[in-house]
């Protein structure tokens, strides 16, 4: 059994001096060699079957952008929004994706969802690797794989009413017969809590809230098996953020949709997910059930998360943890940990290898060298 940490983390902590056991270390040569190592466990894992039991199944995927080019056009800074991400989704389950701004959580969703193509890894869908699908390929799962944006007041068209954004998904892949369009899309609004006469109204008529259930029918109609949530209450105050949760889990429970929910609110996420996913600087540092993750979070990432959420009972006295500094580019990352150069308890070991992924307790995953190494 693993010792809970909370109680060794103190807040400013200073970062640990190095001793002389690394001087001369080449950093370059280790960061060569680590990522040697994870391209040959990534080719591995491709001889695998998908899990059965899963839904959606995530394999070393990463997304990397060019932000620099040499005068002969090659690429020779890459921003690594999403590197090296795995994970697994069991229909009807939800997995809460947490993290700061900045550390590739929508980068993350989009590409799941093939928005935006893949640099490398493998996406399983219902058993099918769909990462190197084309678009013209991947359109009939669209009806299977949805979306919620964060923004509601952006992303509903101004001059289309409720009834024609509603509408045309179900025309598009014909969902149902187009004498009964009308009709099955009123009942979709009624599902979520959207009056009849709605139907002829424009997005600019509607408060923050009802944009909000405007854009989950707009996501229902076409009936899909797996929603990505991208923030969807981050810009909603928060009674109207309970209702649009309640609602999720409403929908999932009578519907079975499978949610991929990513959101800044630790509290909402414990709310609503099964599994919860951190992330720093486009990687997963830890990864478990709601129950393992919230009672025991083993990475320093993780317990200064939890630190900044407020307790209700003011007889409990909060330990904040007050992470120094500021969040490393994604495209020049530090060497090692990444986030050794903000952990209150980072080691000199931190700043030159970087820590394994792995699991310490079961289902639940870390990645901090305050563990047990391979």
């Amino acid at each position: 059994m693993i010792k809970k940490r909370d109680e060794i983390i103190e807040p400013g902590a200073p970062e640990v001096e190095a001793t002389g056991e690394y001087a001369g270390f080449d950093d370059a040569a280790e960061a060569a060699k680590e990522q040697e190592a994870r391209d040959r466990k990534a080719m591995e894992d491709k001889e695998l079957p998908p899990d059965p039991d899963a839904l959606l199944e995530v394999r070393h995927l990463k997304k990397y952008f060019p932000v620099a080019k040499s005068f002969t056009g090659k690429v020779t800074v890459w921003l690594r929004a999403v590197d090296d991400v795995s994970f697994k989704l069991k229909a009807g389950e939800t997995l809460g994706i947490v993290g700061e701004s900045g550390c590739g959580k929508t980068t993350l969703g989009r590409t799941v969802l093939k928005l935006i193509q893949p640099t490398d890894g493998q996406i399983f869908f219902e058993g099918q690797d769909i990462a190197g699908y084309k678009s013209s390929k991947m359109r009939p799962l669209r009806t299977k794989m949805q979306i919620i944006f964060q923004d509601p007041y952006s992303s509903l068209p101004p001059r289309s009413t409720v009834g024609g954004i509603l509408s045309e998904p179900v025309r598009v892949h014909k969902i149902v017969p187009k004498d009964q369009v009308k009709d099955y899309v009123l009942d979709i609004m009624d599902k979520c809590g959207l009056r009849d006469y709605y139907y002829e109204r424009y997005p600019h008529e509607f408060s923050g809230g009802q944009r909000q259930r405007i854009c989950i029918a707009r996501a229902l109609t076409v009936n899909p098996k797996l929603v990505i949530c991208d923030e969807p209450v981050s810009a909603l105050d928060v009674s109207i953020q309970a209702q649009i949760i309640n609602l999720l889990k409403s929908l999932q429970q009578n519907m079975g949709f499978t949610y991929l929910f990513i959101s800044h609110d630790l509290s909402v996420v414990k709310h609503i997910s099964d599994k919860i996913g951190v992330m720093y600087l486009g990687s997963m540092v830890e990864f478990g059930d709601k129950k393992s993750i919230f009672s025991n979070p083993l990475h320093p990432y993780t317990q200064a998360l939890f630190s900044a959420v407020p307790n209700p009972n003011p007889d409990v006295k909060m330990h904040r943890i007050v992470l120094q500094g500021d969040i490393p580019s994604p495209s020049n990352p530090p060497k090692g940990c990444k986030f050794h150069t903000r952990c209150p308890v980072a080691k000199e070991i931190c700043s030159h290898i970087a820590p394994v992924y792995r699991e310490q307790e079961p289902g639940h995953f870390v990645a901090c060298h305050c563990y047990p190494q391979e």
